[in-house]
């Protein structure tokens, strides 16, 4: 078995520089980042500085959709328009960095009822990512669906559910990105059954919380069978950390509630824990 390859979510160190996140990464002793996709207000420049300083790989831009203009299924085509626009950024953003794949919540995140109907949301996201994926099949970039739990999203839950999606779009370059919290809400036959069924060639990355939405060991998921089935479907891309500490929102992540030294030794011992269950299989 290959290296297991680990990576860390910029976002959730709040306001930290990229420096301070990658020299924080360097002493978890994680691959990577994935990077935060906000294009507009990210200095390229300094995020390369830090990954070359600290010997590190951006493994994906995280789109972040909580804005209504963000939104690939509002019912309003203008603002599915701005989705568009801002996921083509991401793109751009992820081509200077020489990153390969994109995140994209497709569903309404933090809604509770469809725009139009479901059918309708769900071939307005379509719509949305097939464009999207044109626009980054030249630059050899992967768009990826996140399947979020039920309490979060109105339209893709589950691995299947994204699988389906990506499908739609007619899009090669349109995979999916699996996240063990949501899993363990939304996969009814848990969570190492719905990797096996979804393989290593629709599922690109992995984000990683514990059920308690916490850094992995500080809850009950049996992360031995976690691991154990990336192996049995020759998963090599990387799995990422993002946990809410504490039960924290992001809110207070970003308002830098939690002191970073916290954080960082919090992410070193789940670190230390996977790598240790990854020996012993």
């Amino acid at each position: 078995m290959a290296k297991r390859l680990f990576s860390i979510n910029s976002w959730i160190f709040g306001g930290a520089t990229i420096g301070e996140i990658a020299k924080r990464a360097k002493e978890i002793g994680v691959d990577g980042i994935d990077i935060s996709g906000e294009p507009d207000t990210t200095n390229v420049n300094e995020v390369k500085d830090a990954l070359a300083k600290y010997g590190l790989v951006p493994f994906c831009i995280n789109g972040n959709f909580s804005d209504e203009k963000r939104v690939c299924c509002h019912g309003d085509p203008a603002f599915r328009e701005t989705a568009v626009d801002y996921g083509k950024k991401c793109i751009d953003m992820a081509a200077a960095l020489d990153c390969k794949k994109v995140l994209i919540v497709p569903s309404r995140v933090m809604g509770s009822t469809f725009y139009v109907s479901r059918q309708a949301d769900w071939q307005h996201s379509v719509e949305s990512l097939k464009k999207i994926a044109e626009y980054a099949k030249p630059k050899n970039i992967i768009i990826m669906i996140e399947c979020v739990n039920a309490y979060e999203v109105t339209l893709v839950r589950t691995l299947r559910d994204g699988i389906k999606m990506a499908k739609e779009t007619g899009c090669d370059n349109v995979k999916i990105i699996a996240d063990t919290f949501h899993m363990q809400l939304e996969e009814q036959l848990g969570i190492p059954h719905a990797i096996r069924d979804a393989g290593s060639d629709w599922l690109q990355h992995v984000h990683m919380g514990d059920n308690t939405r916490e850094v992995p060991g500080r809850g009950c998921m049996n992360w031995r069978d976690f691991l154990l089935a990336l192996n049995e479907i020759n998963y090599t891309s990387a799995v990422s950390f993002e946990p809410l500490p504490r039960k924290m929102t992001q809110a207070q992540l970003f308002a830098g509630e939690l002191p970073i030294e916290e954080l960082t030794a919090e992410l070193k011992q789940s670190f230390d824990y996977l790598q240790n269950i990854q020996k012993t299989i």
